[in-house]
């Protein structure tokens, strides 16, 4: 496993904000910071494989809402929690594959397909609620606010999701498809790898998880609300990109995603700590991914320089794969 620059990072940030703020660094709080974590560790995992394929998702905030959307409209009819998870389930894997094939299989680019998408999805999230809040009952809230044996129902999620992410990732033919593609999608493609199918998977994933994200956050939260996943998307790919994941592809992991995560709900428990406006968050999240593509285009840059390539790279190319 590759060592995470970004750990120390997040235990320093910790020991910090608990000196400066008292409460900061109890076990209750701490406690919420892992909990608040959950939707957005979730969402991140899938993210990881959308841009490890040098691809990119700007719907997953919409598919929060839309998915939490939908659930709604199984409140109003008194389905069954196993029947609400399902049909959210299946409603993700559609969206992301929707968003798969029109990559895929198209010559539109992602940062396009999904910028159309994410206006689709939002618009029919508003559809499904009329832009109303609509109250969860108690059994469909368990998932954002129950325990197991001690443990926040939202943390177990999350941390099943990252396993099971890390894990597919660096043990499994996919992944290592994921980064070949990402690395380098014409050599890819005349190494005879199924790139369409593994473009496809990608955003299939990301889309199912973003739908279980949607379950705790909502759960969590007790309602449908109109802003659920507003600008979500920016948090979910600064998380990944904070956790090592080039913008260009093939280079990442999933772990250094989860710690991207966790960096940023710490930061944002900070800010609220301090008293800071609420829109500082929005210019810490916004400065930490604009430094993050600068950085991946130098390092572009560099890379063509040494190897005295004509032109700008295509995204993703020439990138070596590494493990999760």
């Amino acid at each position: 496993m590759r060592r995470q620059p970004l750990l120390p990072v997040w235990v320093t940030l910790l020991l910090l904000l608990s000196a400066f703020y008292s409460g900061f660094g109890t076990a209750a709080n701490l406690r919420n910071i892992a909990v608040q974590s959950g939707p957005l560790i979730i969402a991140a995992v899938g993210a990881t494989f959308v841009i490890m394929t040098a691809g990119i998702d700007l719907s997953v905030g919409s598919m929060l809402f839309l998915a939490a959307a939908i659930e709604s409209s199984q409140v109003l009819i008194s389905a069954p929690a196993g029947a609400v998870f399902l049909t959210i389930a299946v409603a993700g894997l559609l969206m992301g594959l929707l968003n798969g094939v029109a990559v895929a299989l198209t010559p539109v680019p992602a940062l396009i397909v999904t910028l159309a998408s994410m206006q689709v999805f939002r618009g029919a999230g508003g559809h499904i609620t009329g832009q109303q809040n609509i109250d969860l009952p108690a059994h469909l809230r368990g998932i954002g606010t129950g325990n197991l044996l001690g443990v926040p129902v939202p943390v177990l999620l999350a941390a099943v999701t990252a396993v099971a992410g890390a894990l597919l990732f660096s043990r499994t033919v996919f992944g290592r498809y994921t980064q070949a593609v990402g690395s380098n999608r014409t050599a890819a493609l005349n190494a005879g790898l199924p790139v369409r199918a593994v473009t496809l998977g990608a955003y299939t994933l990301a889309g199912l998880l973003a739908a279980v994200a949607s379950l705790t956050q909502t759960a969590r939260l007790g309602a449908v609300q109109p802003s659920i996943g507003d600008g979500y998307e920016l948090t979910v790919i600064t998380a990944v990109v904070l956790g090592g994941t080039s913008l260009f592809g093939g280079r990442g992991s999933v772990i250094g995603s989860v710690l991207g995560a966790l960096v940023l709900t710490t930061a944002q428990t900070g800010l609220v700590f301090s008293g800071a406006s609420p829109y500082v968050f929005d210019i810490v999240r916004g400065g930490v991914l604009l430094i993050a593509v600068i950085a991946a285009g130098l390092r572009w840059r560099d890379l063509a320089r040494t190897l005295r390539l004509p032109g700008r790279p295509s995204p993703g190319a020439g990138r070596t794969m590494t493990t999760a």
